[in-house]
């Protein structure tokens, strides 16, 4: 008997010592993948803060709203609407691609972002899909819609609420 537990029990210690392995491991992922995380959402803040994209987006917010099939492409847009939309899709566009591909988590960005991409979005949609048709290709500028799809879906206003509520009360979850 004694013999098979002093077989048995390197195989149970060296099993232990795995699974302790594993969860290091992946506690060490997830802490460099939130470091990571961090940085780039904070870049993107950043960037959304620039004078450059404050113009473009309020250049944006004050065109008039185009209707659906009657909308110039973003191409043929004047010259001083043209460069600040692009701005803005694109800038809109590389956060949805991030936000898509888990590169950064949707949540604080949609608290961030939410309404103002949602605005945009609808502000551009029209010039956006006359965009697509000239060129082709029905993706084009796709994150953008897919995160102000998500933004709309997910209140970004009753989010903040909600995580300012669990703040104040103490009950904030600290991972």
């Amino acid at each position: 008997m004694i013999d098979v537990v002093l077989d048995v029990l390197p195989v149970i210690i060296s099993s232990v010592a795995l699974v302790v392995a594993v969860i290091s491991g992946r506690r060490q992922w997830r802490s460099a993948r939130n470091a990571n995380a961090v940085a780039a959402v904070l870049k993107l803040f950043e960037e959304y803060r620039t004078d450059e994209l404050r113009s473009a987006r309020r250049a944006v917010f004050q065109m008039e709203k185009f209707p659906v099939g009657a909308a110039p492409a973003l191409r043929d847009l004047s010259d001083d609407l043209r460069a600040p939309s692009e701005r803005v899709a694109q800038y809109f566009d590389h956060v949805g691609l991030l936000v898509g591909h888990r590169l950064v988590p949707a949540r604080p960005m949609i608290s961030f972002f939410g309404f103002g991409c949602t605005a945009l979005w609808k502000k551009l949609e029209p010039c956006i899909i006359a965009e697509r048709e000239l060129r082709g290709v029905g993706y084009y500028l796709g994150y953008f819609e897919g995160f102000a799809a998500l933004s709309e879906k997910i209140d970004a206003d009753e989010l903040n609420r909600n995580v300012t509520i669990h703040m104040r009360s103490g009950r904030m979850r600290l991972e």
